[in-house]
């Protein structure tokens, strides 16, 4: 396969991979500008691209990528797969756009002194994941007593 054919398969992939996940448009383009700093695919490296796919399909897109993995941060003092689902997922129900959120990097410097998620360790994780769920307890606690 030539690499103009390789970049269009790419491309429809990470396309395809979003509507199955339910994305529309423009949080498509909001996730793909947290995950490399820009809005397009097109703008896009083939190596990002691939980066792109394989996050989407570690969100559940079911897409075969014909490209290993990228390497790195697989180690085992690096965070599980289901520690950085569940960083994600409580990110979300705070209303940070996901694991390149601001607000969670922001999060994660204070609770754990790391730059990014990308930097913690399986028990910096397990810290990160304790701290959000005691904020967002409190945050339903105020919640109910403002209700009230």
């Amino acid at each position: 396969m030539d690499a103009k054919t390789r970049r269009r398969v790419l491309l429809g992939l990470a396309h395809k991979a979003a509507a199955q996940l339910g994305m529309d448009e423009d949080t498509r383009r909001a996730a793909q500008m947290a995950f490399c700093g820009k809005a397009s695919l097109a703008d896009y490296s083939d190596s990002q691209l691939i980066g792109w796919c394989w996050e989407l399909k570690r969100r559940g897109a079911e897409i075969g990528i014909p490209a290993p993995p990228p390497k790195g941060g697989s180690g085992w003092g690096r965070p599980t797969e289901a520690q950085l689902a569940e960083i994600e997922r409580l990110a979300l129900r705070i209303g940070w756009s996901g694991l390149d959120d601001g607000a969670l990097r922001g999060f994660v410097r204070r609770t754990c002194a790391a730059d990014d998620v990308r930097f913690i360790t399986r028990g910096q994780a397990t810290a990160v994941i304790s701290g959000l769920r005691r904020w967002l307890a409190q945050r339903q606690r105020h919640a109910g007593q403002e209700v009230a």
